[in-house]
């Protein structure tokens, strides 16, 4: 079995999931489970996989939690949490420990700083234990699509609506960000130049507006063109929602670049921050070559 131990938002439990899959995958379709118990300790960030449409996944069990193999990793990966890699350096001293979890079966992919190589030995063992962000192009080939587990005649509705016409997701990231001083990046003019060029090539765009912080969006933005505001509460149908529109304004967010990834329109215009993160010497590995970069 594969047991990821999931962190973070929607987006970053998609690209979580994605690792996990693309190591079942290399281990003959091994069940994947997942452990949501450091999602249950986060206010804001609350598990969501589970209200997708997503082969070979269960929650762990607590018989499966008990297992001593088991225990023995989340422990590790609770101390790591805790205590890991901080800095942008990775030392000597911290490849062999990486070594020592990989004989344990255990594999911790470090963020924004090295993307470790999934050794050929891990892949061996009986069960492999996974935590980190694996923002990596490599671990989202085995997801193309995902669907809700259930279907609403509001949601239906919604959908029929967009089939047709120059729909726009801009996607305005707040919440947490906001005085953020490693994710807060995209300023008031960064969405109004991205409308601007998606106007400028998408022939009677129709923006709709996505963001946890609605109520801050309609005080504090003016926009030059007319807008639909997304008043849709619940995170997954969110995504789908976002997903389902033809082109994108994103923000610095796995969220939003989830929505366009899952994007089905060969022809989607994408405008996305020029800066992902607020240091500029902290690289984002997954902007893609047809993005129009936009200055934050």
């Amino acid at each position: 079995m594969v047991v990821l131990f999931l962190e973070g938002g929607l987006g970053n439990q998609i690209f979580q999931y994605a690792a996990a899959r693309t190591l079942s995958e290399l281990r003959n379709n091994d069940s994947i489970i997942i452990d949501t118990d450091i999602c249950k300790t986060s206010k804001d960030r609350k598990c969501g996989l589970h209200r997708f449409l997503l082969p070979n996944m269960h929650i762990a069990t607590e018989t499966e939690k008990k297992i001593v193999e088991y225990r023995v990793a989340k422990t590790i990966i609770q101390l790591y949490r805790r205590y890991g890699i901080k800095d942008s350096r990775i030392s000597f001293f911290d490849r062999i420990f990486q070594l020592f979890l990989n004989r344990l079966g255990i594999y911790i992919h470090v963020g924004h700083f090295e993307d470790a190589p999934i050794p050929a030995s891990l892949l061996k063992k009986k069960n492999i234990y996974i935590y980190g962000f694996f923002q990596r192009n490599r671990f989202i080939k085995c997801i193309k699509t995902i669907d809700l587990k259930w279907k609403s005649p509001q949601f239906e509705m919604w959908k029929r609506n967009v089939e047709f016409g120059e729909h726009v997701c801009v996607h305005i990231r707040l919440g947490d960000y906001v005085d953020n001083s490693f994710f807060e990046v995209c300023s008031k003019d960064y969405y109004y130049r991205a409308m601007k060029y998606i106007a400028s090539i998408v022939e009677n765009p129709v923006f709709h507006i996505f963001s946890d912080d609605m109520a801050v969006v309609k005080t504090g933005f003016s926009f030059e063109y007319p807008v639909i505001f997304e008043e849709e509460k619940n995170i997954n149908e969110c995504l789908i929602k976002m997903s389902l529109c033809k082109h994108f304004i994103l923000s610095n967010s796995t969220f939003s670049w989830w929505a366009q990834r899952l994007c089905q329109n060969k022809n989607k215009v994408v405008a996305a921050p020029a800066q992902w993160y607020s240091d500029k010497n902290i690289p984002f590995y997954l902007y893609e070559k047809d993005w129009k970069k936009i200055e934050v």
